[in-house]
């Protein structure tokens, strides 16, 4: 990473994000065993500078907001985490708070263990191998990357998510995020918030979803 630091040092002071030393070096093994199994593992299709601003800064970007959310007491998953991403970055910067990472595949479980081994957060992090559909915890934020539709997946996700919590889905352009709203608006209440990650010229949003009612 020691050649990209600068744009993720430059991205995080956009951000006002402070992070230590400490977990700036969690951030440096992170990247380094992402670009050891990368190609191997099929992980992310972005290298480089790339991964830096399409990874770690975007998982970054909406973590202010994650912040808001939170008390003492409050649990995080990250549901379909492939990649560690974006629980990873999260569990980094928000070192407080427990994280589970759910991945089906064993291969990305696999990696997953090791990354979180490497980056020093076994006590922080819990990976389960398996699918949502198989999970029987609960937690007080879910969130996830994925360009799966929302209504595709809510209602694993709602299994999954503690009465009065919030799922925070990270998307693409807000016209593609209400269309995928629209069915769900019964049910649900969403608040999308549009994001500005640093380098990236993409439309960028981050969906906060709540059941009506709670």
């Amino acid at each position: 990473m020691e050649g990209h630091l600068t744009t993720f040092l430059e991205g995080l002071k956009e951000l006002n994000i402070e992070l230590t030393p400490t977990q700036i070096g969690q951030f440096k093994s992170y990247y380094s065993e992402v670009a050891l199994f990368n190609r191997r593992l099929k992980l992310v299709g972005a290298e480089g500078a790339d991964f830096v601003i399409k990874h770690l800064l975007d998982s970054l970007t909406p973590l202010n907001y994650f912040r808001e959310l939170l008390n003492k007491n409050s649990t995080l998953c990250d549901a379909g985490s492939g990649a560690g991403l974006p629980g990873i970055p999260l569990a980094i910067a928000l070192p407080e708070y427990p994280f589970t990472l759910v991945e089906r595949s064993g291969r990305r479980a696999g990696f997953l263990r090791n990354a979180v081994a490497m980056t020093q957060l076994t006590s922080q992090v819990e990976i389960f191998e398996q699918d949502i559909n198989e999970v029987t915890q609960q937690f007080d934020i879910v969130t996830f990357r994925a360009f799966l539709p929302l209504e595709k997946v809510m209602d694993q996700l709602s299994n999954i998510l503690k009465p009065g919590g919030t799922i925070g889905a990270y998307k693409g352009r807000r016209g593609l995020l209400e269309e995928e709203l629209a069915p769900l608006s019964a049910t649900w209440e969403s608040e999308i918030i549009e994001l500005k990650v640093p380098f990236l010229e993409s439309e960028r949003t981050f969906c906060l979803l709540r059941r009506r009612g709670e």
